[in-house]
């Protein structure tokens, strides 16, 4: 009786090690997400308004270049 709950000792502590080796250091955010991640809220909203008026000042180009819009 003995033997089988020393081999089961054995048995689980090889089973946790496995397990600790595992799990490891978790992996870091690549790309955008590491990017905007490092923002602060106020420093996103502003690079998110700061997108949105660039967007809307190319759009607005393009339609003055195809004659939508008259200058």
């Amino acid at each position: 009786m003995d033997d089988d709950l020393d081999s089961l000792r054995e048995k689980t502590k090889r089973a946790s090690s496995v397990y600790d080796d595992l799990e490891g250091e978790p992996e870091s955010q690549g790309g955008l997400a590491a990017t905007f991640g490092s923002f602060s809220p106020i420093q996103r909203l502003i690079l998110i308004f700061l997108l949105f008026l660039n967007i809307g000042a190319f759009a607005c180009a393009i339609l003055v270049i195809a004659g939508v819009i008259a200058t």
